[in-house]
């Protein structure tokens, strides 16, 4: 007979082998993210750099400053910290610890539902999500800081669902409400973790193991966690003389009608990338993931489970927030990562027909994450044109002189940061530009005034989207500025009444 000490030493070994193995983990997260801060920084990254190191909080026509940026405070906040030092990639370095929470988080919420197996499998998924360049894991982006923090307030919430004590259940909602809430601050679409907390309740409600008094409560108590956050900030930006309606109009308000620039013009670019996002998340395991655990709730295991349900309705709130994204880049698949890993390790821990399947579909993301890793990894040290936007910038800071400021036409804010110049032009990138100034009337005061850039690079084609048709832009250029060199492709402009000793052009 096996004793009751055996089975005791035999718990503790596998509480140990687990902690061992999601420690590994980390370790191995840690270290291929670390190859990625030897990359340059994309070109959001560089502009929301660019945007921190001139933050001027209550100052400036914008909520940030000077210039233009849609994103929530908690993001920039992360950006600022990195802007203390001259090292462009500490941003990078910063967004290491939060992939590392994201795969505790996404064991510890396995391990709450359904024991230590299930840790390991959504431990392991959420590792290759963290890793994987086909989600843009590589990249220092809100959707990478937001994950981690919609993942630890789905592990609260599901803690919470399994606790004896009514007054520590409270507490823990109020808990994962606070998380869900930060992960808004962080990227604005991001409420996965409030939707999952209500899914749960609701689930509960409808399903009849909870009172409609007692989800009031619950609904409550997440409510007020959330509320935390959301007043913190909210007071912050008061005191500096922002009021709500600018935060609103900034933050939320732009987003619908940026959606509706993108729905007015061409779609053939959405459409070409919403292909590609469908093909990335085939090949980074996150719609083979969904699917098979779809499947499972066909099986009575799952079938009629609150985290079926909470489960379920997270994802549709989330693949609605990518359709209505309009613009479908590879880090929108992001927002599905905390459902993918959970998915992951319940079904791959239980004893549906489906966990074979979803344990091979949670390998061949670690594997498509690491082949993926080594492919991006060569890219950058074969190919000079993945480097573009570092070397104009460099290129660009070599020939100014002091005082000079630059205006890259159309975004690529990257390569103002690398430059490090002041912009006359308060819109960095192009959607803020088609939105604010469709008909270019201040781009067209700043290149005509007496603070006109003294460099401009023809990044995007003055006629993008057929913005300039009166080619009212490009006679005003071609007037006021002469071209001066083609650095990695792109035209590069100097003002006619100035003169600069240029630097060599790049290799690209």
């Amino acid at each position: 007979m096996v004793g009751a000490r055996d089975v005791g030493d035999a718990v503790t070994s596998d509480v140990t082998s687990t902690r061992w193995f999601v420690a590994w983990l980390c370790l191995g997260v840690a270290a291929l993210r670390a190859a990625y801060v030897l990359q340059p920084l994309r070109s959001d990254e560089g502009g929301y750099l660019y945007v921190a190191r001139h933050w001027d909080l209550g100052g400036g026509t914008f909520l940030y400053g000077d210039y233009y940026v849609d994103r929530p405070p908690l993001l920039l906040g992360l950006y600022r910290l990195a802007a203390l030092v001259e090292w462009d990639a500490a941003i990078r370095a910063i967004s290491i610890p939060f992939a590392l929470l994201f795969v505790i988080a996404a064991a510890y919420a396995g391990q709450v539902v359904a024991g230590r197996s299930a840790a390991r499998w959504s431990a392991l998924a959420g590792a290759a999500l963290m890793c994987t360049p086909a989600l843009a894991s590589d990249q220092a982006v809100g959707a990478l800081f937001a994950a981690p923090a919609v993942m630890g307030s789905v592990a609260l919430t599901l803690t919470a669902s399994r606790t004896d004590s009514s007054t520590r259940q409270v507490w823990w909602l109020v808990a994962a409400g606070a998380l869900a809430a930060t992960a808004v601050c962080l990227k604005q679409n991001h409420v996965d973790g409030i939707v999952f907390a209500g899914g749960m309740v609701g689930a509960g409600l409808l399903l009849g193991r909870v009172g409609r008094r007692r989800s009031a409560l619950l609904l409550a108590a997440t409510g007020a966690g959330a509320l935390l956050p959301l007043g913190v900030v909210t007071a912050w930006f008061g005191l500096h003389g922002v009021d709500v309606s600018t935060l609103w109009r900034e933050l939320g308000g732009f987003r619908w009608a940026a959606l509706e620039v993108i729905r007015a013009g061409s779609l053939d670019a959405p459409l070409t990338r919403a292909a590609a996002l469908a093909a990335l998340a085939v090949v980074s395991g996150v719609l083979p993931v969904l699917a098979v655990g779809a499947l499972a709730c066909r099986h009575r295991p799952l079938r009629g489970t609150q985290e079926a349900w909470a489960i379920g309705a997270t994802v549709l709130v989330g693949l609605v927030a990518m359709v209505l994204g309009g613009s479908y880049w590879p880090h929108y698949l992001l927002q599905l990562a905390p459902m993918v890993a959970l998915a992951a390790g319940l079904v791959a821990a239980g004893a549906s027909t489906a966990a074979r399947p979803m344990r091979i579909c949670t390998e061949v993301m670690v594997a498509s994450s690491v082949v993926g890793w080594l492919v991006v990894g060569l890219v950058y040290l074969s190919v000079p044109w993945v480097w573009s936007h570092q070397r104009t910038g460099a290129w660009l800071a070599g020939s100014s002189a002091t005082g000079d400021s630059a205006l890259v036409a159309y975004g690529n804010p990257s390569v103002l940061e690398t430059a490090d110049l002041d912009a006359p032009y308060p819109h960095l990138w192009s959607l803020p530009m088609r939105v604010l100034d469709p008909r270019q009337e201040l781009l067209l005061a700043t290149v005509s005034g007496p603070d006109a850039p003294t460099w401009i690079i023809d990044w995007s084609r003055f006629n993008a989207w057929g913005i300039d048709d009166g080619s009212r832009l490009r006679d005003l250029v071609a007037e006021r500025y002469r071209v001066v060199a083609r650095v990695c492709g792109h035209r590069v402009w100097l003002l006619s009444s100035l003169d600069r000793e240029l630097a060599p052009v790049p290799r690209c």
